[in-house]
């Protein structure tokens, strides 16, 4: 019998996750796009619990992925900074403890929350 699906091992190649013992559902999806002014985005999203969900940033442009950690641009290609709370999620430019002249992100991407159960 064939399999399908997605496995993945821990670091003691233990079966850690395997898409055949849990189901997820995408409940929301996205642009996060701070190639202009945007400074945040606070998303609301109906049955978003951290507990059981998670949220993921995906970049939809190659400039937004940096070349190499010796990249001068890396701060402007980094991953916005995200908190989650239930039923809403935050998305923003840079960490709020960051100094006022830390460049931002200025990626565009494709965000997702996406809801499991075991």
């Amino acid at each position: 019998m064939a399999l399908f699906g997605l496995r993945v091992f821990n670091e003691s190649g233990q079966l850690a996750m395997d898409t055949n013992s849990f189901t997820y559902q995408v409940i929301w999806q996205g642009v996060i796009d701070f190639s202009g002014t945007v400074p945040s985005y606070t998303i609301s999203i109906p049955g978003f619990n951290p507990a059981n969900c998670v949220f993921m940033i995906i970049p939809t442009r190659a400039q937004d992925v940096q070349s190499s950690e010796a990249d001068g641009n890396g701060n402007s290609k980094s991953y916005p900074f995200v908190t989650t709370s239930s039923g809403q999620v935050v998305v923003l430019k840079k960490n709020p403890s960051a100094s006022a002249t830390t460049i931002g992100s200025t990626v565009v991407a494709k965000g997702y929350a996406i809801r499991f159960s075991i």
